[in-house]
């Protein structure tokens, strides 16, 4: 990749505020390989990973992203999801839509409940965990010390939440659903409005 196209990609990703792709490293540990990538600009380092690994590429991008872009990827992905009735489910897609409408503590700790609710290993829970991890206090309300989620907790949160929401109701078409997600995820990136 020339300088002009590398200076290209990262201009393309205008809500990240990273400049190095090595600056996420940290919340990355063993998670996604980044020894070759590190000096690169994130959009391009992104696109060194999405070639080889999805799973790599979605972590990555989870942690560049910007709290409310990161959201807003994560509800947008819940809406690829096939339909449901589940009661639990639903209560967990409005907790989620509702935080992003008016991003207040209540509402963050109601998508914290409605996601103890459906469950954290479901899409929905680990999107209303990441809502809950996206800025505050993780103590218990009216504790008078706050305590702060560990570094990197919400983005592997996200991660985790596009991850399943992408394995949907099986694995026969995992990948392509991915592929579809993280495209929403680079939107988001690039500032593009997403719908949720």
């Amino acid at each position: 990749m020339s300088q002009a196209d590398t200076l290209a990609a990262a201009r393309a990703w205008r809500r990240v505020k990273w400049t190095r792709a090595g600056q996420v490293a940290a919340a990355l540990d063993g998670l996604v390989d980044l020894a070759a990538l590190h000096d690169q600009p994130p959009a391009q380092a992104f696109a060194a990973l999405r070639k080889v690994d999805l799973s790599q590429a979605a972590r990555f991008l989870a942690q560049c992203l910007p709290r409310m872009e990161a959201l807003r990827w994560v509800a947008a992905c819940l809406t690829t999801m096939p339909a449901t009735s589940q009661p639990e489910r639903l209560v967990a897609r409005k907790a989620v839509n509702r935080w992003l409408a008016e991003p207040s503590d209540a509402n963050r700790r109601i998508a914290y409940e409605a996601g103890q609710i459906v469950g954290w290993a479901s899409a929905e829970g680990a999107a209303c965990l990441s809502v809950f991890l996206s800025g505050g206090s993780i103590a218990p309300e009216g504790q008078e010390q706050g305590v702060a989620p560990a570094p990197g907790a919400f983005g592997q949160a996200v991660a985790g939440a596009v991850l399943m929401a992408a394995f949907g109701e099986g694995a026969a078409a995992f990948e392509q659903r991915l592929a579809a997600n993280i495209d929403l995820g680079e939107k988001a990136a690039a500032g593009e409005a997403l719908q949720a």
